[in-house]
């Protein structure tokens, strides 16, 4: 297979030398085409014209990207949240477990709080903490650590010194991924 390396140098208003250079031979072979005044103006008419739509053509496959995104973001969370639920997997605290009063905000009180919008309410007893995205992650790594905490289980290899209470623990298995990985390496995976 030879690769082709095209360069174009002009020489005048109306012809191009386009010159091909092979990279295997190193032969280089010219041929002449005419582009007139009234093509490159055509095309710029066209480049110009068109740079809006291709804008707004981007922007609408971006928005159409992103709901979709979003869509399979939300449909996966609720498979999850199954399996969690399934699993017996305590998610309560992934959830808002108090209402705040109506009016309050989120940093103290209204005064200098015009970035907030307009149509924001405080979250109810039952509303995620998290975005979509994060509790996705959140619930597929509870979902992981419990997976992992069966199979030690099921080998009786001992996991007390791994599976203590986050509160006040100061210990080298301060996340999850941390305790996730520690206990792969006690299985041998």
């Amino acid at each position: 297979r030879t690769r082709t390396l095209v360069m174009a140098s002009c020489t005048s208003a109306q012809t191009t030398h386009v010159t091909r250079v092979s990279r295997v031979s190193r032969s280089v072979k010219t041929t002449r085409h005419s582009i007139t005044p009234r093509a490159v103006h055509e095309v710029a008419q066209v480049a110009a014209g068109g740079g809006m739509t291709a804008f707004f053509a981007l922007a609408g496959v971006a928005a159409v990207a992103t709901a979709g995104a979003t869509k399979r973001i939300e449909a996966r969370m609720e498979e999850a949240m199954d399996v969690a639920k399934s699993k017996g997997i305590d998610l309560s605290d992934l959830y808002y477990d108090f209402d705040l009063p109506g009016d309050a905000y989120p940093f103290g009180d209204a005064e200098g709080m015009d970035w907030v919008p307009k149509d924001w309410k405080p979250p109810k007893k039952g509303d995620m903490k998290y975005l979509p995205s994060r509790m996705l992650g959140m619930v597929q790594v509870r979902i992981s650590l419990y997976d992992l905490l069966q199979e030690c289980e099921q080998k009786n290899i001992d996991v007390s010194d791994v599976c203590v209470p986050f509160e006040g623990y100061e210990g080298p298995f301060d996340t999850n991924q941390k305790r996730m990985m520690e206990l792969r390496k006690r299985l041998g995976k």
